[in-house]
């Protein structure tokens, strides 16, 4: 479980873990640099039950948060948990009981249900069910809900775990890398309550969350047929401007299913307009369909609307 800044909910969540009806389990929690109650938190709830392991990352990220739990882990089976959601007191037993009937399954997660910040229900949450269902969902977008994943430990170690260029979409190409040596698959069971709020990444990092999982499809796509053209584990911005560079150099168009992916990367601040002009020429190469001749507009519009959402936030901030 990596935590920051976790105070409101973290109680809940690990207290959701200590009431597991499957006893013999390690939790581990790994402060990624907590300025609030967290830690404290964490501490006076483990402090009569020895199955409780807080470790520090003194704000070194998401990634390595997570990479920390996994080398500190013993179990051959990791189980994936955030600090803001609940999970059902059967979860793990019923994940283990899983993974014990079907040895080339690799990673398992389930169904959820929706919570607001006041613990009100607000919905479901479906997945995918099977191994083919679910590789072709991992074509488009993320088919597991990362805080009900269980995975074998010693697979997602040999695969080099979570990688810091895929930040904010760091599961979404573990899962991939996993697809590509065993079998994965989704419970229909609603195993974890996860929380909506407004600080959760998914609503502050949206864009670059997107972008992330564009270049998550794109390594992907690339390592059939060769290596990766960036440094899958530097930053994640580094990683998209050298995959962009080396795509400019490729002498053929833009294609309607990569032209998605390739607008969500041009997204990214810090992209030059003399990148961006290199790449958008690929799109008029050949005969284009027409969502590629939009590529361009559709950019540049994104790009004024942010301008100008800067500026509104930025003359807030003066006042």
């Amino acid at each position: 479980m990596p935590m920051k800044n976790g105070e409101d909910y973290v109680a809940d969540a690990l207290q959701s873990m200590m009431n597991q009806d499957l006893a013999d389990i390690e939790i581990i929690v790994v402060d990624d640099g907590s300025s609030d109650g967290s830690v404290a938190i964490a501490r006076r709830i483990g402090e009569h039950d020895g199955r409780l392991k807080i470790v520090t990352n003194p704000g070194s990220g998401i990634v390595d948060a997570l990479n920390a739990g996994i080398s500190l882990a013993e179990a051959p089976l990791l189980a994936r948990m955030d600090c803001d959601d609940v999970s059902m007191p059967n979860r793990l037993r019923l994940q283990v009981e899983r993974f014990s009937t079907n040895q080339e399954l690799l990673l398992l997660g389930s169904a959820g249900t929706s919570i607001d910040s006041n613990d009100r229900e607000t919905g479901t949450i479906e997945v995918p069910l099977e191994g083919g269902q679910i590789r072709d969902a991992l074509l488009k977008h993320n088919p597991m809900l990362h805080p009900t994943t269980m995975f074998r430990a010693a697979p997602a170690r040999r695969v080099g775990g979570y990688r810091r260029a895929f930040t904010y979409a760091e599961d979404y190409d573990l899962w991939t890398r996993l697809s590509e040596i065993g079998q994965l698959a989704n419970m229909a069971e609603k195993l974890v309550r996860l929380r909506t709020h407004s600080a959760q990444t998914s609503k502050t990092k949206r864009n670059r969350q997107k972008a992330a999982a564009a270049l998550v499809r794109q390594a992907a796509a690339l390592r059939r047929l060769r290596s990766e053209p960036f440094d899958a584990d530097g930053p994640a911005e580094d990683a998209i401007k050298s995959f962009l560079l080396w795509r400019a150099g490729q002498g053929h168009g833009i294609d309607g299913d990569e032209c998605r992916d390739i607008e969500l990367l041009l997204r990214t601040p810090g992209i030059s307009a003399a990148l961006t002009r290199r790449v958008l020429s690929l799109g008029m190469t050949g005969a284009p369909p027409l969502k590629t001749f939009a590529l361009g507009s559709r950019l540049a519009w994104h790009r004024l609307a942010t301008k100008l959402s800067d500026r509104r936030v930025d003359r807030a901030g003066r006042k």
